[in-house]
């Protein structure tokens, strides 16, 4: 087992934290640690792993910080552009970094070729083609770390083709709740999630299934499949992450217990076999295990992939950055939950349409969008 060189982009958060225990375990060098404003929480992971340079984007939380390890050896800095050259000279980078801003250091990565762990569903949803491209011309590897498109990369590596791929989606905190009371569900009741211990964005992404509106625009980016051939599955258990139809209707599922170390562990050794060991499922709950079809009353974000793949261009990349604004909104409790849903719709319908974007032309829909879902 060959130990990695590491780059952890969102070191404080859930993904962060998974990335770092199976550090330890494969004995992997931890270079560079990336956070964002929790300089009391990157001074605790500074103290354990001893990076070389710690990276704030907050410029406060990196004066706090580099303040607390001004006898520790490490180097500190801050801002976003630190943030984009992090990825120095580590040979993996793990992209942990929820919403757009995740984004330049991954195309940073994928220019100079890294191995990139990617978690951060925007940077495939809002630029897929252009980082696919940048990281074909410079040897990069894109591999998934998210459960869902792990799982598909498990279930797809040695096929020759699939006639429909299938997400699973736990239906999120709210799920069981009443459709007449969803109007009034409050931040508190969204992030309550009965299964993952996730970031607050992606949580209330899942409540709205917008989480698996950008996993499908992702799957069509990295396995090449078209809108009509991805589809999503509710399952409340979250132990099949997901299933391949093959041409002759034999299905084939990927099951393991919700823990997000197993698929980070399994693309950090690749292709050698990972070191990691979850708990495996118990044959005897395997019965309780259901399957459903959600409801696009509840969910109305999900209709909205098909509609953002079909136009191409920008469209996802609006349709991304319009989401990041919404949920803030929400959380901060300037809007209802059912609010996400219309905000999002909005800013689809209103974003400008180009054939092949440029860097540019996503930045420009990213902007529009956000003002889009920014007001009434």
């Amino acid at each position: 087992m060959t130990a990695r060189r590491l780059c952890v982009l969102g070191a404080t958060g859930s993904i962060g934290g998974a990335a770092l225990d199976v550090a330890k375990l494969r004995g992997d060098i931890v270079s560079v640690l990336v956070g964002d404003k929790n300089a009391a929480a990157m001074q605790k992971l500074c103290l354990e792993f001893r990076p070389q340079l710690a990276i704030m984007r907050d410029a406060q939380a990196a004066e706090k910080l580099h303040s607390a390890l001004s006898a520790e050896g490490i180097s500190v800095d801050g801002g976003e552009e630190a943030v984009r050259l992090s990825v120095g000279e580590c040979c993996t980078v793990i992209a942990g970094i929820a919403g757009a801003g995740g984004l330049p250091p991954v195309l940073e990565a994928a220019r100079r070729g890294r191995r990139i762990l990617l978690a951060n569903k925007e940077s495939l949803a809002f630029a897929g083609e252009l980082l696919m491209r940048i990281a074909r011309e410079n040897g990069a590897e894109v591999l998934p770390i998210d459960s869902e498109h792990a799982a598909l990369f498990d279930l797809l590596e040695g096929r020759r083709g699939f006639a429909k791929l299938w997400l699973t989606a736990s239906g999120g905190a709210l799920r069981d709740m009443p459709e007449s009371r969803l109007c009034d569900a409050t931040p508190e009741q969204a992030l309550a999630h009965p299964t993952w211990k996730m970031g607050r964005k992606i949580t209330v992404d899942s409540a709205t299934m917008m989480n698996k509106v950008l996993e499908i625009m992702e799957a069509s980016v990295l396995f090449g499949a078209p809108p009509d051939k991805i589809g999503a599955v509710l399952h409340p258990q979250s132990i099949v992450h997901a299933f391949a139809e093959e041409a002759d209707g034999v299905l084939a599922a990927q099951m393991s217990h919700p823990d997000m170390r197993r698929p980070i562990a399994r693309m950090l050794s690749y292709p050698d076999e990972s070191p990691f060991r979850s708990s495996r499922p118990n044959w005897k709950t395997l019965s309780s295990l259901s399957f459903s079809e959600p409801s696009l009353s509840r969910y109305p974000c999900l209709s909205l992939a098909a509609a953002a793949m079909r136009l191409g261009g920008a469209a996802a990349a609006a349709l991304s950055a319009a989401n990041e604004i919404a949920v803030e909104r929400f959380l901060n409790g300037e809007i209802k939950f059912t609010d996400i849903a219309r905000l999002n719709s909005r800013a689809l319908e209103k974003c400008a349409h180009c054939s092949s974007p440029t860097l540019d032309d996503l930045r420009a829909a990213d902007e529009y969008a956000r003002v889009c879902a920014g007001g009434e």
